[in-house]
């Protein structure tokens, strides 16, 4: 039993790392892209920092959602487009949890710079709905192929994911 525990913590902390490192890598390019745009002169750390602060918290909240209603629970095989809904409405979950987690960092980054917490929030999205809906659906956009990533090893189940596909690919040629 002690062993089992083990290796399903193991299998979460893969999946943590994973997250991380995609997500570390997409807030510091959106973070590079922000500072070229703006011509803040030379690069600041600080702004990588809180990209990859922002990464492992959202490593953090995404794989609680998958504990709690797992892959399974939204998703039909017997009911034709379940697979297309529940990839979209778990994306849109995920892309508004996003957009939350980047407040937060948001406003915890203008504390370290000494404005105040919802000062800087406001800064951020000036109250403009075109520029928070924006921003959710670039979020919408990166959180996608993760989601994707989790339905198909969802439908492979036990089965290594690279077999599973080449398998379902062999059944597509041959069948038509």
């Amino acid at each position: 039993m002690l062993k089992t525990l083990f290796y399903k913590w193991l299998g979460l902390m893969k999946k943590r790392v994973v997250l991380v490192v995609y997500f570390a890598l997409w807030f510091c390019a959106l973070t590079f892209y922000t500072e070229d745009v703006m011509h803040s002169g030379p690069s600041k750390i600080i702004g990588y920092g809180f990209a990859i602060l922002q990464a492992l918290m959202l490593s953090k909240f995404l794989l609680i959602p998958e504990g709690l209603l797992p892959y399974g629970l939204i998703f039909k095989p017997t009911v034709k487009y379940s697979l297309y809904l529940a990839i979209i409405c778990r994306t849109t979950f995920d892309s508004i949890i996003v957009l939350g987690i980047r407040y937060i960092v948001i406003g915890l980054e203008g504390l370290f710079k000494g404005s105040g917490f919802i000062e800087s929030i406001y800064v951020f999205s000036q109250g403009d709905i075109k520029r928070i809906l924006a921003i959710l659906c670039i979020y919408w956009l990166i959180v996608l192929p993760y989601v994707c990533y989790g339905f198909l090893r969802h439908l492979a189940g036990d089965q290594d994911l690279g077999s599973f596909l080449s398998v379902s690919g062999t059944k597509t040629i041959t069948e038509s």
